[in-house]
Formats: structure tokens, C-alpha cells, sequence
């Protein structure tokens, strides 16, 4: 039996702010009139998320003048109410002033942690933020296996990655698996009724790498810190200080170099290249905390890394391509994907779950034997789900991808992502739903109204650029972030592989074409 969540009641309950600031309102460049000043750096990057943050250290370290430019505001840990929290909100309730909204439109913007686009089809989240989406994630840093990689990344040495680009991303923002002192805590009974139905469901159980202090979440459940991450609190950021976001690791390294300027609070509106001196023009509109545009900041470099996501990185490419801006090929838009992602889980289940779940997710499972293709499971504790409840993110290579468009009229891009075309997939999660169900009981919870949470793709490699990032037939233009990638990861979470693929990429691109 399946308890279905109503579209209507999403939409009213995660969307209406951002439908309202966006969907009846063209471009707008409420800006127009502040105060514009102008500067001048060797490169800019413009997202500070994974792939942004790894290009702006490893440019740095090689003694290149960086400007990063960041929509959001800097969340800094300052104690434990550095961070918004979901403090007891119905799972699918997000105050106003949690998501990102759109700056210079009818509705005034916001600068919250969380955009949720609506694009055409299907809905996608995304963080906003200094660090991007590690201020969002669940810290999750899961490698993939070699073959279902391979499949999804076949032009890419999964040796490579594995020995040298996913252990350099992890050195820097792990806090390794999570210990068996702590997993064997009564907040932690959720991941291991998991552990149970999967193990004996035939699924590969696997502890994966987060993001996040496991000493600071020992002190939480020892009482030596209110708990955060231990009650399920970890999402928008962790006011116990425990998440590893990337302002505290790569960025921080990055600016210790001094060759780093970071401009926070600067929304990039468009990015242009002069026809004559072959630079680059990064148009944005600077904003208060509030999402005022109080001004205008033209930044020109000879170098622009592109490190805003899946969705803002193919947004800002298209928009350029449709103004004539930058001659860009048609590859841009193309292998657009949603990771093979579907939330789903189960309630009722025949083993109590606890009525509190500890974070941050920490155990995943494959199931390599399921007849349909490989499927990634990934346990995700919630302070909402109460007892006898489990969410789980289903994850897959995807049987189709989509294409993303741009309209001039209304300054977003669309999706035309073709549910129908990915039901091999949905049935391959739905037989490893079925597994668990069988081992571990309950009833199945639908949530494929979500969307993704795990974009990938517009400014894929092998379509608008070539494996190293680089946009072909452009020169001086790079793609260094999520949406480089086609697609899918291959049935894991992102996060780790869009940050060892930057550090390869960069790798390649500082020896090849820095000059």
C-alpha cells in the first residue's frame, strides 16, 4: 500500500514564495539605476559550491589572482545560532526566509540558504550560499561502485578517481565513515533497523565518508553540546558546528593564500565577452541580507570557471548564447539529469525506528543484483519522520536525459525531463523498495513529487565541453561543477565525485591553458 503526498500540498507548502517572486514577472534589473563599480582579476569563478571552491584554491595555489563570486550571504559558524533549523516544520515546510529567492523582481528576494526552481517538468533544489550546496547536503560523500561509474562515466579512469582525486577531496572535507560508538546510540536506531532490512534484503551495505566532525556529534550525544546533527538537525547547516561546509576548509585555504577575493551577496546576472579585447564581463547585481539590489559590480578577467551548478552555470550559458554574448555550440543544454534520483521510504515498519534519527546520512546500499539495472540507496535520518518511519533517496543512472531551455521573457530555464522515458528506472527503485519492504515490512511512502536534489548536467563533458572542462570552440571558458557532468554519478550522491572531478579537471586545465 502506498501513502501518496499531494502535489498541491508541496507546492503550497515548499514553492508558493518562489512561484509568485518568479513565474509573473520578466527579467527585471531592479539595479539599473544603483551605483555600478568595476574591477579587473586574471580569472573569476563565479559559485563557491564543490566545483567552485576546489577551482578557486587550486587557481590560487598557483598564484593566479581569483575573484569568486557567490550569490548568497556567508553563513558563518558563529555558535549555535548560526543556521536556520527546521525546528520541528512539517517535512515539507520551508519558511520564507530559508530559501533563495530571485533578487530584483516584483516580489523582494530573499537570501536564504535553498532556491527551489521550478523548471517546467520537474522541481530541483539547490543551495545558496558561500560553500553552495555543502551548506545544504546531507554531507554525504559516497564513492560509487567501479561499474555502475564506468557506465555513467565511461570516458572518465575510475583508477584515477579512485586513487588519487576522490582520496584528495576527502582529505580536505571528511570526517570520515561514522564510528560504531556512535552508531550504536539510541538516536542512531533508524540507520541500524536499515542496516538490518537492507543486509538481509541481499543489499551491499557500505558506510559512507561525510562531511561532518564525528568528535563534535560524539560530544552531542554525551551531552557536552546541545545536539543538532544527533536529533536529525543537519540540513541547513549544523548549529552545533559539526558540518565540514567548504568556507571552512577549501575556501578558507584558498583565501589564506591571498590570492582570493570573495564577493559574497553578488548575484550574476549575465556574463558577456567583449569582441574586441576577448575579455570576459561578469554582470551582477550586488544585494543587501534582505535581497535588495543596493547595487551593480562588472568584474572582467581573461579567465572565467563557471562553478554555479547544474542549474545557474546552464542558465548563465544559455542566456549568453540567446543575447549573442559569448558564441557558445549547441552542446550547451544537452545531458541535463536529475542523478536517477527519487526520495522515496516507508512507514509502519515492523521494527521501531526511534522516535528521534540521528545524521547526518551515513549508511548506503547497492543493490548490484537487482534484474533491472543498479540501484543506490541512501538512509536519510529525518527529525520529522517519527518512529516506525524511514526515508531513503533511491538513486540510479537514468535511461533518459533531458534538455534545458532558455526564455528571455522570464529570465529562467526550463526542463523538458520526461518521466515516462525513466520508468525502467522508477521500476528498478521500486524492486529494491520491494526487497526492503519484504525483509524489514511497513507500507511504501510515494515522494516522487520532490524532483531532484542532485541536478547534473547542461554543460556536460563530451557534449559543450571537452573531459577536462573546457567549452569547446571557446577560449578561456570553463566548466567546473556539477554541471559537468551527464547526467548521473552512477547511482551515489554527487557531492564527491562533482569535487574530485574538479580537482582533475583543474589539474589538467592550470598545466594546459593558464597562461
Amino acid at each position: 500500500m502506498t501513502d501518496k503526498l499531494t502535489r498541491r500540498h508541496f507546492i503550497r507548502r515548499t514553492a508558493a514564495a518562489g512561484a509568485a517572486a518568479t513565474l509573473f514577472s520578466p527579467a527585471s534589473h531592479a539595479g539599473l539605476f544603483n551605483k555600478t563599480r568595476r574591477s579587473s582579476r586574471k580569472a573569476v569563478v563565479i559559485g563557491s559550491g564543490f566545483g567552485g571552491s576546489v577551482a578557486s584554491l587550486r587557481l590560487a595555489e598557483a598564484d593566479i589572482p581569483v575573484t569568486l563570486v557567490e550569490r548568497g550571504r556567508h553563513w558563518q559558524y558563529q555558535g549555535e545560532n548560526s543556521y536556520p533549523t527546521l525546528n520541528g516544520l512539517g517535512l515539507h515546510e520551508l519558511r520564507y526566509d530559508m530559501l533563495w529567492q530571485e533578487p530584483g523582481r516584483i516580489i523582494p528576494g530573499s537570501t536564504g540558504m535553498l532556491q527551489y526552481h521550478l523548471g517546467g517538468s520537474i522541481g530541483v533544489g539547490v543551495g545558496a550560499g558561500l560553500g553552495g550546496g555543502s551548506l545544504v547536503y546531507g554531507g554525504v560523500l559516497l564513492q560509487p561502485r567501479r561499474e555502475v561509474f564506468e557506465q555513467a562515466l565511461p570516458f572518465l579512469s575510475y583508477s584515477d578517481m579512485d586513487q588519487i582525486y576522490y582520496p584528495r577531496l576527502l582529505q580536505k572535507v571528511s570526517g570520515g565513515p561514522i564510528p560504531d560508538d556512535i552508531l550504536n546510540t539510541p538516536n542512531y536506531t533508524s540507520m541500524r533497523v536499515f542496516i538490518d532490512n537492507a543486509s538481509r534484503a541481499g543489499l551491499d551495505v557500505v558506510r559512507s565518508e561525510v562531511g561532518f566532525d564525528w568528535n563534535v556529534i560524539r560530544e552531542e550525544v554525551q551531552g557536552k553540546r546541545t545536539p543538532f546533527a544527533s536529533i536529525g538537525e543537519y540540513v541547513f547547516g549544523c548549529n552545533s558546528g559539526a558540518k565540514n561546509t567548504l568556507d571552512r576548509n577549501y575556501l578558507a585555504d584558498a583565501q589564506a593564500t591571498g590570492n582570493v577575493t570573495i564577493e559574497t551577496l553578488h548575484n550574476v546576472s549575465h556574463i558577456r565577452r567583449n569582441r574586441w579585447s576577448k575579455r570576459y564581463e561578469v554582470h551582477c547585481e550586488v544585494v543587501n541580507d534582505k535581497g535588495y539590489v543596493v547595487g551593480n559590480h562588472i568584474i572582467e578577467c581573461q579567465y572565467l570557471f563557471m562553478g554555479a551548478g547544474a542549474i545557474n552555470t546552464t542558465k548563465l550559458l544559455l542566456k549568453a548564447k540567446a543575447l549573442g554574448d559569448i558564441p557558445l555550440n549547441d552542446g550547451v543544454g544537452r545531458a541535463w539529469g536529475t542523478n536517477g534520483d527519487e526520495l522515496m521510504g516507508r512507514n509502519n515498519l515492523d521494527a521501531s525506528t526511534g522516535a528521534i534519527q540521528g545524521g547526518p546520512p551515513s549508511i548506503a546500499a547497492f543493490d548490484t543484483r537487482n534484474p533491472i539495472k543498479t540501484t543506490g540507496f541512501m538512509h536519510s535520518p529525518s527529525p520529522t519522520s517519527g518512529d516506525g518511519t524511514q526515508l531513503q533517496m533511491g538513486m540510479c543512472v537514468s535511461d533518459q536525459m533531458s534538455t534545458a531551455s532558455y526564455n528571455r521573457f522570464t529570465d529562467r530555464i526550463d526542463f523538458n525531463w520526461d518521466t515516462s522515458a525513466n520508468k525502467p528506472s522508477h521500476q528498478a527503485l521500486l524492486h529494491t523498495m520491494d526487497k526492503m519492504l519484504d525483509t524489514g515490512g511497513g507500507r511504501l511512502l510515494d515522494l516522487g513529487i520532490m524532483g531532484t536534489w542532485h541536478p547534473l548536467g547542461g554543460a556536460a563533458m563530451g557534449e559543450a565541453c571537452d573531459y577536462n572542462g573546457k567549452v569547446l570552440g571557446t577560449d578561456n571558458l570553463f566548466v567546473v561543477d556539477g554541471a559537468s557532468i551527464p547526467g548521473s554519478s552512477g547511482a551515489a550522491n554527487p557531492s564527491l565525485t562533482i569535487g574530485a572531478n574538479a580537482e582533475r579537471m583543474m589539474e589538467q586545465i592550470i598545466a594546459e591553458h593558464i597562461r
